[in-house]
């Protein structure tokens, strides 16, 4: 149906309350003038609104002051305090799962494997218009703070707009050539933070261009670690990674307790499922 039919037939037809609007006055006006010309009965209207005030009666909103609902703003100040923190450190020591590591590469530790290559993926920016790889700013402070001489990749698109010319994603292809890649990095470590919205919640990784640098070809030259700061289905993606952790976060918390793992500091206490291998034989060598 066109969507001035569409709004007032949804309620007619059970819908008791909109969750998402297109434009909030014109949805609303579409659902009057369906209630107008009776489309939308008396009888339904008054079942949708008993739904809809039953349901506040069980919360008891028709009893509790709003201040009693809504925490006061003061109450603001205790986000990102030490106390949340310290809860958001044992959750994600908890969390943070080893799927693999086949090739046993881990532990690495900067005593190990002091230079690191430092990859960041992204599916783009979200509906907040944040900045996708901000959190690999996250990542490389944690691993130096622990002694890692971190080696930043980046795209040729980024490179571009940080003012650098002549660059083309065939040159980046050539820079990452595997002849002397294990001379110049002693482990690569791979964080995607792809994140998905609404009908895109799960979603593959978009490399930067075809035959992209970043794909971690170089499994075989270094110790490759791949990490997933978000969706737990990427080997789809990178089956030749023989180390995957899923953070399932990219707090400050989750990346550290990542990291701790990295080095064999902590434990893997998180658990997984069948689904992470893809119904595919070569996500699990």
């Amino acid at each position: 149906m066109k969507r001035k039919d569409l709004v007032p037939a949804t309620i007619a037809a059970g819908c008791d309350m909109f969750l998402f609007f297109r434009n909030p006055a014109e949805d609303f006006q579409y659902m009057v003038d369906g209630y107008k010309s009776g489309v939308i009965t008396e009888q339904r209207l008054h079942d949708a609104l008993r739904r809809i005030l039953a349901l506040k009666a069980s919360l008891g909103l028709h009893t509790t002051a709003r201040e009693d609902l809504v925490a006061p703003v003061e109450a603001l100040a205790l986000i990102g305090s030490e106390a949340h923190r310290a809860i958001a450190a044992e959750i994600a020591d908890k969390t943070v799962t080893l799927v693999k590591d086949t090739a046993n590469n881990l532990p690495i530790t900067p005593a190990t494997h002091p230079r690191i290559r430092l990859y960041g993926i992204s599916g783009g920016s979200d509906f907040t218009r944040a900045d996708p790889l901000a959190y690999l700013d996250t990542v490389k402070d944690e691993l130096e703070k622990v002694g890692f001489d971190v080696h930043v990749f980046k795209t040729a698109d980024q490179r571009e707009a940080a003012g650098e010319t002549g660059v083309n994603f065939m040159s980046v292809i050539s820079e990452e050539a595997t002849g002397d890649y294990a001379d110049k990095y002693d482990a690569a470590f791979v964080f995607a933070n792809v994140k998905g919205f609404a009908q895109e919640a799960a979603i593959r990784i978009k490399w930067s261009t075809p035959m992209a640098a970043e794909i971690p070809w170089y499994v075989t030259e270094v110790p490759t670690v791949f990490v997933s700061l978000n969706q737990p289905n990427h080997l789809i993606d990178v089956p030749m990674v023989k180390t995957a952790i899923h953070a399932h976060a990219g707090t400050p918390e989750a990346i550290r307790a990542t990291i701790e793992q990295i080095q064999g500091k902590s434990e893997s206490q998180g658990t997984f499922n069948e689904n992470v291998f893809c119904d595919s034989f070569d996500t699990r060598l």
